[in-house]
């Protein structure tokens, strides 16, 4: 008898070797470190084939391109001389005037710049790339070299400029970084100012590590005063200024305090309306919404590329960004993040490298973040009158964590408490020994005079010193294994996301009775963090 390669290779059969193929394929992927693809052909082929091609991960294959600006290189002046443009734009985002956008306005104005393409991608690995920028993809250098490029003149100017908001350190950064990947998304390149507001400048607590984020002085008081929080003229910009060569070349956004739903909607390249193709754009914003941009069906292809995840993206673009300054990692946060919880490096030594992170990984660290209010800044004698008893709840969830997730290999349990109360911690200390942590017992200060009841402090440097402080509070906490936070607050949320860690959050109010809060699988869903508070 004589069998066709059709007639032994029956439905059933074909099937079966699909699946076998499948498995090759992924075995393959280990093997040979790319993704291969497979497809059946069609039943009037007399055999199946395998058809591959070789796609580059994203952590493995990248053009290293760090090359960074100089320090304090100035943006490039605007061209007297280019053809007039239409009226200057600004724009005010609220509720009401979200209506008045039509999403299918056209997607890309003419102003849009795309990211550079390396010339050739060339195998590194991982090991060559920053720390930095590992789990969070490879869009990295691509945007290194195209913010080197803008401000070296090499491209038309193309920026989008963050004014810092009067808020707390939290808030601060939930809306820099909206505006960081609004800037990543549309191909502009990311400044940050604090105009002339009383505030200090993130500067006074973060290194720019990869790209130079500070906006030059200089810039006229009339492109960011409509930016403030306490302004109270109108939020447009003027048709001409004395003071501004060309006012048509600016627009603005006001996004302070706004649910800003656009973020999940609408192409960011067409915002703001009449305003889109301006060479700088100012906004201000205190609000996140990077959670909610994998929503987008204009940019959620766009982040996924790249390899951005919505649960990393905030702590990947954080890193890309920020980096503790000198002045933050001298802060006594940081220090005792150094001994306590983070492992020792010993590049010199390896044995005791390995005892090291032996010791690291047996040690149980759980955070916790106690909001009591902003009355401990200017109400001393409330806030001497605090009882521990109200904020026990903290601490009973810390032990219930610890008896569910420790292991028989833990040697150790640290408990970290940062709290905007001294005598908070203070009672703590007394209460619980040499197991806890405390970030300070130094009087706390806001970041803001006004928290403090004071009306002008930040000349005199304090601002900046408590910035720098509460950076490392943060940035200390976010080193934790488990994380209890403060359900009203966004300063632990933040500390949570750049964590990078998946299931490890439980959130309480001061005085809300546990209630098996924080039992092993009663954790708080990312999703429902990122649009809680502040947003994320």
């Amino acid at each position: 008898m004589i069998y066709s390669g059709r007639d032994v290779l029956s439905e059933g059969a074909r099937r079966r070797w699909g699946r076998m193929a499948l498995l090759l394929g992924i075995i393959a992927t280990y093997s040979f470190g790319g993704l291969w693809m497979m497809s059946i052909l069609s039943k009037n082929d007399l055999r199946p084939e395998l058809e591959w091609s070789r796609f580059l991960r994203p952590a493995q294959y990248s053009q290293v391109m760090l090359k960074q600006s100089s320090e304090g290189e100035l943006a490039p002046a605007l061209p007297s001389e280019r053809d007039p443009s239409p009226p200057s734009s600004s724009y005010i985002m609220s509720e009401e005037n979200d209506a008045e956008w039509d999403e299918d306005e056209p997607v890309r104005p003419p102003g849009a710049a795309s990211l550079p393409q390396p010339p050739s991608l060339t195998h590194v690995d991982d090991r060559e790339r920053p720390e930095a920028f590992l789990r969070c993809g490879d869009w990295q250098e691509g945007y290194m070299e195209l913010h080197r490029q803008i401000l070296a003149g090499e491209r038309p100017p193309r920026y989008l400029v963050a004014v810092l908001s009067q808020s707390g350190l939290a808030d601060q950064l939930v809306g820099v970084m909206s505006l960081f990947f609004w800037a990543y998304l549309t191909g502009r390149a990311f400044q940050i100012t604090v105009g002339e507001q009383p505030i200090p400048p993130l500067e006074a607590a973060f290194d720019a590590p990869f790209i130079n984020w500070t906006r030059p002085a200089g810039d006229p008081p009339v492109l960011t005063e409509h930016l403030y929080r306490p302004y109270n003229g109108d939020r447009h910009y003027p048709p001409s200024h004395p003071s501004v060569q060309n006012m048509s070349e600016y627009g603005s956004m006001y996004l302070i305090n706004n649910k800003n739903r656009f973020f999940s909607t609408l192409d960011l390249n067409t915002l703001p309306k009449r305003g889109a193709d301006k060479a700088v754009l100012f906004m201000a914003s205190n609000r996140g919404r990077v959670f909610r941009l994998f929503d987008n069906p204009y940019h959620r292809r766009q982040l996924y590329d790249v390899g951005l995840r919505p649960e990393t993206a905030f702590a990947c673009g954080f890193r890309f960004l920020f980096a503790p300054n000198e002045v933050t990692r001298d802060e006594t946060g940081w220090q005792l993040a150094e001994e306590h919880l983070i492992p020792l490096h010993y590049p010199d030594d390896e044995e005791t490298e390995k005892e090291a992170m032996l010791e690291a990984r047996n040690t149980l660290r759980i955070g916790i973040q106690i909001r009591v209010g902003d009355f401990v800044f200017n109400q001393p004698g409330k806030a001497e009158r605090l009882s521990l008893d109200d904020y026990m709840s903290y601490f009973q969830c810390a032990r219930e964590i610890e008896h569910h997730k420790r292991t028989p290999e833990t040697t150790k349990v640290v408990w970290y408490l940062v709290s905007d109360s001294l005598r908070l911690k203070e009672l703590a200390l007394e209460k619980f020994g040499q197991n806890l942590v405390v970030t300070s017992t130094e009087p706390s200060r806001h970041v803001l005079c006004a928290k403090d009841g004071l009306t002008d402090c930040n000349e005199s440097g304090e601002m900046a010193e408590s910035l720098a402080a509460a950076a490392a509070d943060m940035m200390g906490l976010a080193e934790t294994d488990y994380i209890i936070l403060t359900r009203q607050s966004g300063f632990g949320k933040v500390a949570a996301w750049l964590n990078m860690r998946w299931h490890n959050v439980w959130w309480l109010s001061p005085g809300e009775p546990q209630m098996h809060a924080c039992g092993a699988r009663s954790y708080v869903q990312l999703e429902d963090m990122a649009d809680k508070w502040s947003g994320l």
